[in-house]
């Protein structure tokens, strides 16, 4: 940007220049005489023309500029739905095949594929490379716990069992029965409740959003990333989509 900055006012100084050459040369030929008149009348017309069309081709340019970026832009959305396409299109149908399977074994086997699909699309579409995307099971207890059962993405399975009772555990169960949702931008600065800082973690970063469909939780989805602020609300929102559609699979009968 400062580089624009500087070519725009080297613009604006050569035009400048021009604006006052084009007054002087013609004050110049009009007091001259013989050959000198004809220079100085053609510097008094090249400096006029090149005054008035400098302010012009600028113009012209940060069109095109501004174009390019809006066409840039475009294309950039246009991506991003091919890609939500492609994550979305399986999801939805295996929902429905999961929804119209008559045979109860098929319909079982149909939902246990839901979990690894979802997982498997969230971790390529959703946040920065070598992100990892994990599903925690709900299990009613006693004590409650959110259990670690599959994960997709970057190498390196979950350990973290959430149990009733803990901190951690109490904050990340009632999020579930809430049907809330967490963004952690750096677990090393703004830790999540319970967090044991005297463990070794892989990620910087995670955001985790329940799975729960009317009153019934089924458990968590978790995305997390290596750096710090690499996730955001938008990819909550997407996990969360995703959330929705795990949880639909999961309370066909």
């Amino acid at each position: 940007m400062a580089e624009r900055a500087d070519r725009s006012w080297l613009w604006v100084v050569v035009a400048a220049c021009f604006v006052v050459v084009a007054p002087v040369a013609a004050e110049m030929a009009r007091r001259s005489t013989g050959e000198t008149v004809t220079a100085l009348t053609v510097v008094s017309i090249v400096a006029t023309l090149l005054a008035f069309l400098i302010p012009q081709a600028r113009q012209v340019l940060a069109s095109r500029s501004t174009a390019g970026a809006e066409q840039r832009e475009l294309e950039a959305r246009v991506q991003t739905r091919v890609a939500m396409n492609d994550a979305l299109d399986p999801i939805l149908r295996l929902l429905g095949n999961v929804a119209l399977e008559p045979d109860d074994i098929i319909r079982g086997q149909l939902r246990a594929q839901a979990i690894p699909l979802i997982l498997k699309t969230a971790a390529e579409f959703i946040g920065p490379e070598r992100s990892r995307a994990c599903w925690f099971r709900l299990d009613a207890g006693p004590p409650a716990q959110l259990v670690p059962t599959d994960f997709a993405g970057r190498a390196g399975a979950p350990s973290t069992t959430f149990v009733e009772g803990t901190a951690a555990g109490d904050a990340a169960i009632d999020m579930v029965l809430d049907d809330q949702d967490r963004v952690c931008e750096d677990v090393l600065t703004d830790p999540p409740p319970g967090w044991d800082a005297t463990r070794e973690h892989d990620y910087r970063a995670f955001v985790s959003v329940s799975v729960i469909a009317g009153d019934t939780a089924y458990g968590m989805l978790t995305l997390d990333a290596l750096d710090p602020a690499s996730l955001s609300l938008e990819d909550k929102d997407l996990l969360r989509l995703r959330a929705g559609a795990l949880a639909v699979a999961l309370s066909v009968p």
